[in-house]
């Protein structure tokens, strides 16, 4: 019982000393009387100086501190109206390479689009960005940003020549 009465007794008297310590080592401690000015002291005749120190931020730190509660967020800027407008898509080019019948009954299109390879597309199909409303005998009927294209097969008739 004895030896629990010496060891709470030098636990405490631990506690007291590191207290004291911590007291005078960090609580009252000034590290700015053990700075050096030694070019001060130079010019005073070996005086002891007065020591003169500025705050590490400027007057904006100040006025714009984080944790202050009148700071509000920054408002953005209004822009200013772009002068030009977005141009359209460009319409691609739709080429119709041919028209077959399949066993089916229906016509089938054969259609390349932006010199790419011809694609097989019936009535109802989607390529992309292009609508096929109608597939008939010599001509397709295709859907395109509210335009309506026809692709044919029909020759463009011409004025012959004359006189030859």
């Amino acid at each position: 019982m004895i030896i629990r009465w010496v060891i709470i007794v030098f636990l405490c008297l631990a506690v007291l000393v590191l207290s004291v310590d911590m007291y005078k080592e960090a609580i009252i401690y000034n590290p700015l009387e053990s700075v050096e000015i030694s070019g001060r002291e130079a010019a005073n005749n070996g005086k002891k100086a007065l020591q003169v120190f500025e705050a590490a931020w400027g007057r904006e730190i100040v006025d714009n501190n984080l944790f202050s509660s009148t700071r509000s967020p920054v408002q953005p800027k209004p822009q200013q109206p772009q002068g030009k407008a977005a141009e359209p898509p460009k319409r691609p080019d739709m080429n119709l390479k041919g028209i077959i019948l399949d066993q089916f009954g229906e016509y089938v299109a054969y259609i390349e689009k932006d010199k790419a390879k011809a694609v097989a597309a019936r009535k109802g199909d989607r390529l992309d960005d292009v609508d096929v409303l109608d597939v008939q005998q010599k001509s397709v009927e295709l859907r395109w940003n509210e335009e309506n294209i026809l692709l044919s097969l029909e020759r463009i008739k011409t004025i012959k020549n004359r006189g030859k």
